[in-house]
């Protein structure tokens, strides 16, 4: 099990593809994963989940890898700086019983949905820097910055960094994506 501190922010990617992915290619980023990702997201049976922007998410790699995920209820406090993430890795003979074990539980499949992802990743400052391209089959392409931090203590100069960061991949113009995956995919837009 891993925990993380994740600050991200998300944009649709309009017609300024071509133009970002030479950026990357300027600032020396390393493609270092291209994948395809199937994600089932669970909710309480009240969607408390959903109001609450809690992430409980079973994750299947290249149909090789499960990965089970949560993140908790967002507040002020993650809204800026990011949430905390637990990851259990499991093995793809575990999907089935996880979805089981879930559902036995008492939580609820929400939604289920399809990503092609590529990330480029480059370390500066001691912070991990991820951009991710994503497409989502029938809702568009995304682009997602990141920056990774192993605790709360660099949350703020992250913080700063990511703006920063945001800036100089020429990503500030774009139409911010405030909604998470499973709420596009589900057609949940509003704000």
């Amino acid at each position: 099990m891993s925990h993380r501190i994740e600050l991200e922010k998300s944009f649709y990617l309009d017609d300024r593809y071509e133009q970002i992915l030479n950026r990357i290619k300027e600032e020396k980023f390393t493609l270092t994963d291209e994948v395809v990702e199937e994600d089932t997201y669970f909710t309480d049976k009240e969607q408390k989940f959903i109001e609450d922007k809690v992430c409980l998410r079973i994750r299947k790699t290249d149909n090789k890898f499960v990965e089970l995920t949560y993140k908790p209820k967002t507040t002020l406090e993650t809204e800026l700086y990011g949430k905390k993430e637990t990851n259990i890795n499991l093995t793809i003979e575990d999907y089935e019983d996880i979805k089981y074990l879930l559902k036995e539980l008492g939580y609820v499949e929400y939604v289920s949905l399809k990503k092609y992802r590529k990330t480029y990743s480059k370390i500066i400052n001691n912070f991990e820097y991820n951009i991710m391209i994503d497409k989502i089959d029938d809702v568009g392409r995304f682009i997602e910055i990141e920056i990774l931090a192993q605790d709360y203590s660099n949350k703020d100069e992250a913080s700063l960094q990511l703006d920063s960061f945001i800036k100089m991949m020429g990503c500030q113009g774009l139409m911010v994506k405030e909604k998470p995956y499973r709420d596009l995919v589900k057609g949940i837009w509003g704000h």
